[in-house]
């Protein structure tokens, strides 16, 4: 018998999926889009010449999508997920971004393929496939940008722990995700760093982090390979 919990199915959380993460994260931020603006930004320091396509690989109804628009102004931004209702969500609110149903991302190349917490979601058997098919779809010198929640930090945990949508999760260590994009056919990893150390009142110390990045107090962290 597996020990892997059953798949959420996140169409049945479309409608409110929004309003369940401010719940979950209004102890840090009244303000969600604090955390997405934050991720993205640091996705934006890792490229000296700014990627022209960029794939939101996991989006959900696409939190991220303004953030990733923000720091990409120029860039051309698709969206995918397995969530059917996901992807009407973000067709209808962001119509500048093209949505791509599961089964078409194959046979694209993005210049960055952003995943912020989805990784926790795929069943452990199938990371590595998850992870080849993201190198197959990066263009030469492309980047992927994979954020994950730190089991090591006890606030996450609690929140993953009482998380609706999160049933389905299996954390993995940021040396377990490092060692899995490591081990993928073409790419080769360049940073691997705790983050989001501070909440929104405690903004002004966000310069701070860039220092923090080994310490494993990071309510997530990200590792970002290059192919």
């Amino acid at each position: 018998m597996s020990n892997t919990p059953d798949r959420v199915d996140f169409d049945e959380y479309a409608d409110r999926y929004e309003d369940l993460l401010q719940d979950q994260l209004s102890f840090f931020s009244k303000d969600r889009g604090y955390f997405s603006d934050h991720k993205a930004s640091l996705a934006a320091r890792q490229f000296d010449k700014p990627p022209n396509r960029i794939l939101d690989f996991g989006c959900g109804i696409g939190l991220s999508l303004p953030y990733l628009a923000k720091y990409f102004p120029n860039a051309e931004l698709f969206a995918t997920d397995i969530s059917e209702k996901s992807l009407q969500h973000v067709a209808k609110t962001h119509q500048a971004v093209t949505v791509l149903q599961n089964g078409e991302v194959d046979g694209h190349c993005f210049d960055l393929i952003f995943a912020a917490g989805v990784f926790h979601h795929i069943p452990p058997a199938q990371r590595r496939e998850a992870c080849a098919r993201l190198s197959a779809c990066l263009s030469p010198g492309g980047r992927v940008c994979v954020f994950e929640h730190n089991p090591y930090n006890p606030v996450t945990r609690r929140m993953v722990s009482t998380c609706p949508f999160d049933e389905d999760a299996v954390l993995l260590k940021r040396r377990e995700l490092a060692n899995l994009l490591a081990d993928t056919r073409g790419l080769t990893v360049e940073r691997r760093e705790y983050c989001l150390f501070f909440p929104e009142p405690l903004k002004g110390l966000q310069p701070i982090e860039r220092f923090l990045g080994w310490l494993p107090l990071g309510g997530q962290y990200y590792v970002v390979a290059r192919k």
